[in-house]
């Protein structure tokens, strides 16, 4: 007579896998921002004679605090006299009527990445610096199976997003950082997301792509060219064996 060996089920709690978490920006990675705000710069900056081409926003106006990028840019253009302060109101405000605007629609490559990642019960985390009704008014474009968790920061800085930002995600997310891949565009986003001890793969845009992105988990030029596996592979042992060395 053989005997059947039976296993306990694990109580609730114990032996349960983490939750794992994309983590990136509504409005600049999701939504093309930073193309939109390269578009307001050139609109407002030409009622004051001034050109503004691809190189000099990379180099002056990848800041979040558009006052700042102005006091970059205008001694540089040779416009020192300007009221800065004035110019970056007209921005902001060009900027949000464009993002509002019905034909803004997030990028559709990052909308099926999003999607297959939530079959895989892999959580999705949007983080905005947006008011609550403009960031709602976006994420009512994005169609998920499941919703994804939108966490908005009424926060200041000269650049975004910073560590805390992404930690604040992450809590309202129940999600630890090592568990936690950011799906960033941009150095700062890059340098503060590895600062809380998340992955990060980064695919930067035509502004971005002379950037730094040393300590990136991954490297993608080409949007397209994401892979959800290659992603959830930085969440894997034999990754953070290879980090270690």
């Amino acid at each position: 007579m053989t005997t059947k060996k039976t296993v306990d089920a694990p109580k609730n709690g114990e032996c349960q896998k983490p939750a794992a978490a994309l983590v990136l920006e509504l409005e600049f990675m999701l939504f093309n921002g930073r193309q939109l705000m390269c578009e307001a710069f050139n609109s407002v900056l030409k009622t004051h004679q001034i050109t503004l081409d691809q190189n000099a926003f990379s180099r002056y106006c990848l800041q979040r605090a558009t006052e700042k990028c102005l006091h970059g840019l205008l001694p540089a253009l040779g416009k020192k006299g300007l009221a800065a302060e004035g110019i970056a109101d007209k921005i902001k405000q060009q900027f949000e009527s464009s993002l509002n605007a019905s034909t803004t629609l997030p990028k559709p490559e990052l909308v099926a990445l999003l999607q297959k990642a939530v079959e895989n019960n892999i959580k999705i985390g949007l983080l905005s610096f947006l008011p609550q009704e403009n960031a709602d008014r976006l994420m009512a474009r994005l169609s998920l199976s499941q919703p994804a968790s939108l966490h908005i920061m009424k926060k200041k800085a000269d650049d975004l997003p910073t560590p805390d930002t992404w930690l604040s995600l992450l809590k309202s997310m129940a999600v630890v950082p090592r568990c936690a891949i950011a799906l960033v565009d941009g150095a700062t986003a890059c340098k503060s997301a590895l600062a809380v001890g998340m992955r990060c793969c980064v695919a930067p845009d035509r502004f971005t792509c002379w950037q730094d992105f040393n300590g990136a988990d991954l490297v993608e030029e080409n949007i397209s060219n994401l892979k959800l596996d290659n992603i959830l592979a930085l969440l894997t042992p034999a990754h953070f064996r290879e980090r270690a060395k």
